[in-house]
């Protein structure tokens, strides 16, 4: 069987790399080409000498590889400084080439460099941030969760890793978390702890359930699980707790509220968990109505607005459960719109002046103002029904 070698193909590299390997070539000829012909981890370890030696002082780093490997440099007294560190670094194994950078060369690093692909890493200081990772103690976690991602390790996963949490450092959630969105979830794992009784054993129970290996995945499910386990609030509501007509929901409290009323109420559980918005449950005589208020501020000052308020399937509420929501907000000084709560004897002014703005395309909105809500809620109903047969079949 004849064998056939297969064509070489010159991978090239950019940079700071590029510019630390030509200084090299300038005084050791030769030393890009070696470059180019080494394997990944070769050159990944060079790559990590051009993040940490400084070619314009080379005494320093030479006095390191007289200190772990004097063999390399016995016989080359002759060669000026960036030529005797250019040979050091072709002829040094990568394990020797990291304890003259670094000190030491601990258990995995090596492992972690191979990974790393054939390119340098867009910042240079990731090669020392993943020494650190390895090589310090309590880090330890941090480093085994980073051998366990599969394929090429990437430089955000190396700074992802070591900047998150202690409490949400887990696979799926490297797999999942991009470095801009770090702090965010380590603010959010401190938030669920007080709004959500979370204990760090919780938090990681419910990271292990999380499935991992995946892509394109983002860490939404896992949020949206702990914003329905909110069980208080972030600042004092404005309406008393013991109130028995308006009552607060929170959590999953607002997803059973919106599936039971067929509205938006479960969607508002990420404003509620901010503490911007508060969802409110009317539960005095006549309909079932939801409320949402909004927090308006001004320096020190607290207000809340009334953004909404609806029944079944997000339709208006009628006019007689409108006045008795408009004397409770009075009664705790909410702000409202009069066009969210208007009376029946401005309704006919209001729609004579066009008071509220509608789309140009909405042509049945004449027939409906006509023939008053009745209309309105048939064509919606017919809609839902159309909707929810589809849905069936």
């Amino acid at each position: 069987m004849e064998l056939v070698r297969q064509a070489y193909r010159i991978r090239e590299f950019r940079g700071y790399a590029l510019n630390f390997a030509a200084r090299l070539e300038a005084s050791l000829p030769h030393t890009i080409l070696r470059l180019l012909q080494a394997g990944d981890l070769n050159r990944q370890v060079f790559w990590a000498a051009a993040a940490e030696v400084n070619l314009d002082h080379p005494e320093a780093f030479l006095a390191l590889i007289k200190a772990h490997a004097p063999d390399i440099i016995a016989d080359v007294g002759h060669l000026d400084p960036l030529a005797q560190i250019a040979r050091a670094l072709i002829l040094m194994k990568p394990r020797r080439t990291l304890e003259c950078l670094y000190g030491a060369c601990p258990s995995g690093l090596l492992g972690l460099f191979e990974r790393f692909g054939s390119q340098p890493l867009y910042s240079p200081d990731v090669y020392r941030l993943a020494f650190e990772l390895f090589s310090d103690p309590r880090h330890r976690h941090r480093a085994k969760v980073l051998g366990q991602l599969p394929g090429q390790i990437r430089p955000e996963h190396v700074t992802v890793v070591a900047s998150l949490d202690d409490v949400l450092v887990h696979r799926a959630v490297l797999e999942r978390v991009r470095r801009g969105e770090v702090a965010a979830l380590n603010a959010f794992a401190q938030m669920i702890v007080d709004r959500c009784d979370a204990t760090p054993e919780l938090i990681r129970e419910s990271l292990a359930v999380l499935a991992v290996g995946t892509t394109g995945v983002r860490i939404d499910e896992w949020v949206q699980g702990w914003l329905a386990r909110q069980v208080r609030i972030a600042i004092d509501p404005p309406i008393p707790a013991d109130d028995p007509t308006l009552r607060l929901r929170v959590g999953g409290e607002m997803a059973s509220l919106g599936r039971r009323l067929r509205n938006c109420a479960g969607q508002r559980m990420g404003g509620s968990f901010a503490g911007d918005r508060m969802i409110y449950e009317f539960c005095g005589d006549g309909e079932e109505a939801v409320i949402e208020l909004e927090r308006l501020t001004s320096g020190s000052e607290v207000r809340w607005l009334l953004a909404g308020a609806f029944r079944a399937k997000n339709r208006r509420v009628s006019v007689s459960v409108a006045e008795a929501i408009r004397g409770k907000l009075d009664q705790f000084g909410i702000l409202y719109e009069p066009l969210m709560l208007r009376q029946s004897p401005e309704k006919d002014l209001h729609d004579l002046i066009d008071y509220q703005a509608r789309p140009a395309w909405d042509e049945n909105f004449d027939a409906a103002r006509d023939a008053g809500d009745d209309a309105l809620d048939r064509l919606l109903d017919q809609l839902d029904d159309e909707v929810n047969g589809r849905e069936a079949a």
